[in-house]
């Protein structure tokens, strides 16, 4: 009989699976104590497998952070332009976009409490919560394009930034014991407002400026 061939799919397999296995271990512990205090040794023991297949699959600490984003991105919901639906105008879109932002924090909380004081630890880190706050920009400009198209006022999109960041939606539960959903619906009105103001004073410049200019009357006093 000729030898069977050798079937790579069940060590494939196996390895994809200890694999999952050493990020779920990262993941956790990077949500327990931080980036910077786990090691590999707490890997290894989370994990139930050698000091030297954690460095095999993540030989560096950027690689373990990349691992366990990776591995929590995929189970958070996704951050697109599609969060703000058939809405139109600014107020609208903004609202759509709070709950979507707000869950999103939630949902990285445990990681983002740590990681986000460690960036000075690690350049890969630093890398990407620069890249989340590009993220995190693009869509405020994308709600606000109705309103303001591609440039609006940079004051209104910093105020935007700074009630709708993972600080203001940690103030608003953790420290004011908030629900999530319940801090959403008070940031959403509070932008609706604001972007309502912002527009109607648009709508008043721009009547003012089409207004013809006064003409001064002929003659003096007698």
């Amino acid at each position: 009989m000729a030898p069977r061939a050798y079937d790579r799919r069940h060590r494939d397999a196996a390895l994809a699976a200890m694999r999952e296995r050493i990020t779920a271990a990262i993941a956790d512990l990077h949500a327990e104590i931080g980036p910077s205090r786990t090691t590999y040794a707490m890997v290894a023991r989370r994990a139930d497998v050698a000091i030297p297949t954690v460095y095999k699959h993540f030989p560096t600490p950027a690689a373990m952070f990349g691992a366990c984003i990776g591995h929590v991105s995929a189970r958070a919901p996704a951050l697109t332009a599609e969060a703000f639906g058939d809405a139109m105008s600014a107020g609208d879109r903004l609202a759509r976009l709070v709950p979507a932002l707000f869950d999103r924090h939630r949902m990285f909380a445990p990681w983002l409490r740590w990681s986000r004081h460690e960036t000075h630890l690690l350049p890969d880190m630093a890398v990407y919560f620069t890249k989340m706050r590009e993220r995190h920009l693009r869509l405020v400009h994308e709600a606000l394009a109705p309103d303001h198209g591609p440039r609006p006022p940079r004051a209104l999109v910093a105020l935007i930034e700074a009630l709708t960041c993972f600080d203001a939606w940690q103030t608003l539960t953790a420290r004011n014991g908030l629900a999530s959903d319940e801090a959403a619906a008070a940031v959403a009105d509070s932008l609706m407002a604001i972007a309502a103001a912002h527009r109607n004073r648009g709508v008043g410049r721009a009547a003012q400026s089409r207004r013809p200019p006064r003409r001064k009357q002929a003659g003096g006093p007698a």
